[in-house]
């Protein structure tokens, strides 16, 4: 997949916060959301950080299983590497969580960057199996608009249960992750288009939940 311009400049700018004990905690929490879209950055990036920025990239690659990554941890080696993975977890999850005590609760009208870094935060979450925030996740997708809640889908695909299939359904003629998200969340319950859970949905959301499935 090829780089795009803008958000290289973002990796780059992230990459050399790691560096900086003030913006160390939201360069991680920015880099652990995108993925394995920052490892061809670190690799280019490597030769320049200092060790407590190495130690926060471990951090950072702690949950991208792509050959790359596992690759460029190995190079990390010494004691950066010996960072236990429960531990990077529980520090990953902490600073999700303080950055959503930052944020006001979600709301229609809120800026582009409000709903991006709670967003980013949820996201950090349910790649690490946590529900902690599953309320606020559920009241973001019921509330925001579609083209906010892309990376609110993703997350709820991950760690969602069926009472997220109201707000996804609802989502999902204008956003495709809301699609994944809902057949990922049906296979993962186990739910069938019978099931007496969706009995009090309307019409329209159980004919999304069918479309979903069968395009699973």
């Amino acid at each position: 997949m090829p780089i795009v311009a803008s958000r290289s400049a973002e990796i780059q700018r992230l990459l050399n916060d790691l560096g900086n004990p003030r913006r160390r905690d939201a360069a991680v929490l920015r880099l652990r959301s995108l993925g394995a879209r920052v490892v061809p950055h670190a690799l280019a990036e490597l030769g320049r950080l200092d060790a407590e920025a190495r130690r926060a990239l471990v951090e950072v690659l702690a949950d991208v299983a792509t050959a790359e990554a596992r690759s460029l941890r190995n190079r990390l080696g010494g004691a950066e590497a010996e960072l236990s993975k429960p531990s990077i977890s529980q520090d990953a999850e902490a600073m999700a969580l303080e950055g959503f005590r930052r944020l006001p609760p979600p709301r229609r009208g809120e800026s582009a960057a409000v709903s991006r870094n709670r967003g980013e935060a949820h996201l950090v979450l349910a790649r690490l199996g946590s529900r902690l925030a599953r309320k606020d996740l559920i009241a973001g997708l019921a509330t925001l608009e579609p083209n906010r809640a892309r990376l609110y889908c993703e997350a709820a695909g991950l760690i969602g249960d069926a009472a997220f299939l109201e707000p996804l359904a609802r989502t999902a003629q204008s956003v495709p992750e809301a699609l994944s998200a809902i057949a990922a969340i049906v296979r993962r319950e186990k739910i069938t288009l019978r099931s007496r859970i969706l009995r009090h949905l309307d019409e329209s959301v159980r004919a999304t939940i069918a479309r979903a499935v069968s395009a699973d």
